[in-house]
C-alpha cells in the first residue's frame, strides 16, 4: 500500500491551522483575566442578587386513600383541588352485582399494604385537599416517618403515579386521595457549605415547578458528606396533592441594590467599604453596607444606612466608580496613618 506524502505547503498549512486554533484557545481562556487586571474599577449599578440552592424536593405529607368497599358505578361530588372538612360527600358509589373481576390499580395497592390511612368511607376521611391521584407511598412519605427516611431509598424509587378517576370500580380498589393541606414539609439533601446557612427558624422561598412558595427550615440533619434539611409549610400549591419528588430552587435571599465585586470591599478600622473616585480623580475610602453576598458578588446599599450604633452613614451611590483592586491602596494609607500616630505620639512624648 502506497503511502501519501505531505508536500511542505501542505505540512505549513497544517501548522498554521494548529496555531491558529492554539492561539484562539489562549485568547478564549487567558482575556478574561488579562482584562480584569487591566480594568482597574468597576461602575456601581442597580441590580438584583439571588442566592439559590438547586435540589430534588420530596413532598410529606399526612394523607388517606379511599378503598371501594363495593364494586358499581362511581360519581365524584366535589372537583379535583376542592378543599373539604373532614365527614364530607365526596364520592358515592351505585352498587352492582359483584362479577368475577380483578382489582386494578395493584402495583399501588401493594405499596399501601399495611397504611393506616387507608378508608372505605364515602365521606372526607380527613380535612384536606381531594384529588385522583396516588403513587402508593402515602404510607412512606409523611410527617411521623420524615426522620427516618434514608437518602439511599428514595433515591432508587420510581415516582410514577395513577389516575383514579373513571366511571366504575371494583372492590378493593383505591378511589380517591386526601391531603391534609394544614401543615406540610419537603425534604432534601444539600451540601454542607450551603446548609450553614440554615438554621432552624430561617425563613426561605421554594421555586416549584407550579410556583413559588414560603417556608421555614424545620430542621437540620448530618447525613454523610450532606445533611437532610425538613422545610415546615402552611400555605397554598397548585400542585400540592400530585407532587412527591421535584427539582426545586431553595431561595435565601433575593435582594435588590447596588452591585459590587466581592474583590472591591475591603475592611478599614473595623468597617467595610469601598474605594470612590471622587471629583478630583483621588479614591476615597467610602463604608457600605452588605445586604447579601455569593462567591463572586455582593449587593448593598446605597445612598445612606444606619449602622449598628445607630448613626446615620452617607455611602455609595449609583454610577460611583470604584476601585476593583484597593487592597495595595489600603495598606498605603494604613502604613500612612500609623506613621502619623506615631509622629503624633512622639511630638507629644517632647513636649
Amino acid at each position: 500500500m502506497m503511502k501519501t506524502k505531505l508536500s511542505k505547503k501542505t505540512k505549513k498549512a497544517i501548522c498554521i491551522y494548529l496555531a491558529v486554533l492554539l492561539l484562539l484557545y489562549i485568547v478564549v481562556q487567558l482575556l478574561p483575566k488579562v482584562t480584569d487586571v487591566f480594568e482597574t474599577t468597576q461602575i456601581l449599578r442597580p441590580g438584583t442578587l439571588k442566592l439559590s440552592y438547586e435540589t430534588k424536593g420530596y413532598f410529606i405529607k399526612d394523607e388517606s386513600v379511599g378503598i371501594a368497599s363495593e364494586s358499581g358505578d362511581i360519581q365524584y361530588l366535589v372537583s379535583v383541588g376542592t378543599a373539604v372538612k373532614k365527614g364530607h360527600p365526596i364520592i358515592s358509589v351505585a352498587s352492582e352485582n359483584e362479577k368475577e373481576q380483578k382489582a386494578r390499580f395493584s402495583k399501588y395497592t401493594e405499596r399501601l399494604e399495611g397504611f393506616d390511612g387507608l378508608s372505605e368511607e364515602y365521606d372526607a376521611p380527613i380535612s384536606g385537599v381531594f384529588s385522583l391521584t396516588i403513587d402508593g407511598y402515602e404510607d412512606y412519605f409523611t410527617p411521623e416517618n420524615m426522620d427516618k427516611i434514608k437518602r439511599e431509598k428514595v433515591e432508587s424509587l420510581s415516582y410514577d403515579s395513577a389516575n383514579l378517576e373513571r366511571n366504575s370500580v371494583i372492590k378493593g380498589e383505591p378511589i380517591y386521595k386526601v391531603s391534609a393541606d394544614d401543615r406540610w414539609f419537603v425534604l432534601c439533601w444539600v451540601d454542607s457549605k450551603t446548609a450553614e446557612a440554615y438554621s432552624e427558624g430561617t425563613k426561605v422561598s421554594l421555586e416549584l415547578p407550579e410556583g413559588t412558595v414560603d417556608a421555614s427550615v424545620y430542621s437540620v440533619e448530618k447525613d454523610g458528606d450532606d445533611c437532610k434539611v425538613i422545610f415546615y409549610l402552611d400555605v397554598y400549591y397548585k400542585a400540592f396533592c400530585e407532587s412527591r419528588a421535584e427539582d426545586m430552587s431553595i431561595v435565601t435571599s433575593d435582594n435588590e441594590g447596588l452591585i459590587v465585586y466581592n474583590k472591591c470591599i475591603v475592611e478599614k478600622n473595623g468597617n467595610k467599604g469601598v474605594y470612590v473616585k471622587n471629583k478630583n480623580g483621588d479614591y476615597v475610602f467610602t463604608r457600605v453596607k452588605v445586604i447579601s453576598s455569593d462567591d463572586k458578588e455582593s449587593v448593598i446599599e446605597d445612598v445612606t444606612f444606619t449602622d449598628d450604633e445607630g448613626n446615620q452613614v452617607y455611602t455609595v451611590d449609583v454610577y460611583d466608580e470604584v476601585l476593583k483592586h484597593p487592597k495595595s491602596v489600603l495598606e498605603k494609607e494604613l502604613k500612612k496613618e500609623a506613621e502619623e500616630t506615631s509622629q503624633s505620639k512622639k511630638s507629644q512624648e517632647e513636649d
